[in-house]
């Protein structure tokens, strides 16, 4: 299964070797001959704005993400397909990852190994089913795979997840490799045939402990909130369920959506998958029960295995980030 939309995470230099615009052009040209579109950082200088240009000329798709505060400074590209000028760089990586299929790195700097680094993070957690490679091109990234090795053999990073990140010298073998492992994500995606459940959740972490709620006759932990009711915005749809639940008052001046989790709803007979999308505020109040919740509890991540699954996604990126214990 080929991704119709590539995300290339490269430098907003050209680099010191001839080599990497030269494995530039071959991806870009492999690319526009398979009928894959380009996503990228939306700059028009370095291989950013080479590639952006071989494969306009090429006469293939171009999508640029760039934040306002690096609009100017990295020349945003005015002549590509369409340019999305977003409001921090979390916007920009959650812009890309959403218009996109699959990524890749080419030779880049600091910024390039975040990018890929935190993507490759969300595959691994399962918050999104697309594959991640990384094109080492005249041997540059030879020593952080001798280094990712390394953390795999002192058990920091699992084998499985060490795999995930496909790698490759060859722009066409690499894409090959990311339409196998596409394919392979594929099977582990919602079933087109499941309901899906539309859920909004409250995240509030104290001393590195997150609130979790249980209704009443449930045996497992969820986050507090719930399903909106028709024409309610998320923030008033989770304002209410939070106040309904535990007595509280979110406060909107810092709400903010943290992520989106897709995973198996527990409790239904038929297939049925949730959407969790998930926010943090700030609140008034005691955090009392009431209605159908019977229990609260602060829980670290070695407690997950008492919540729902979409629940157990949660504690998997909080705890990555370093937010819990």
């Amino acid at each position: 299964m080929t991704p119709m939309r590539l995300c290339v995470f490269c430098g907003s230099s050209p680099g010191g070797r001839a080599d990497y615009t030269a494995a530039a052009k071959a991806l870009v040209e492999a690319l526009a001959a398979n009928g894959i579109g380009l996503v990228y950082g939306g700059a028009s200088v370095g291989l950013m704005g080479f590639m952006a240009d071989t494969m306009m000329a090429a006469g293939g798709e171009v999508i640029g993400v760039i934040p306002q505060s690096l609009k100017d400074r990295e020349i945003a590209h005015t002549g590509i397909t369409a340019l999305h000028v977003v409001d921090s760089m979390h916007a920009r990586k959650a812009k890309m990852a959403e218009l996109s299929d699959a990524f890749i790195a080419i030779p880049g700097g600091i910024g390039t190994l975040e990018e890929l680094f935190e993507v490759w993070t969300w595959t691994k957690l399962g918050l999104h089913n697309k594959p991640c490679g990384l094109l080492n091109v005249a041997g540059y990234y030879d020593a952080l795979l001798t280094f990712l090795d390394h953390m795999a053999a002192e058990s920091f990073v699992k084998a499985q997840h060490r795999a995930m990140l496909q790698v490759s010298t060859c722009p066409t073998e690499l894409l090959a490799q990311l339409s196998d492992a596409s394919a392979k994500m594929a099977k582990l995606r919602r079933p087109a045939n499941a309901a899906v459940v539309d859920v909004l959740a409250w995240i509030c972490i104290q001393d590195r402990r997150l609130l979790c709620a249980r209704s009443q006759g449930n045996e497992v932990f969820y986050l507090p909130g719930g399903k909106r009711e028709q024409g309610e915005s998320d923030w008033d749809g989770l304002r209410r369920e939070v106040t309904e639940e535990l007595s509280v008052s979110l406060e909107q001046a810092s709400f903010d959506h943290l992520m989106t989790v897709e995973e198996i709803a527990h409790g239904y007979d038929e297939p049925t998958w949730v959407t969790m999308k998930c926010f943090q505020s700030g609140y008034a109040g005691g955090l009392v029960p009431s209605g159908e919740i019977e229990e609260i509890a602060w829980l670290s991540n070695a407690d997950k295995v008492c919540c729902a699954p979409a629940t157990q996604r949660v504690f998997e990126y909080l705890c990555d980030r370093n937010l819990i214990d």
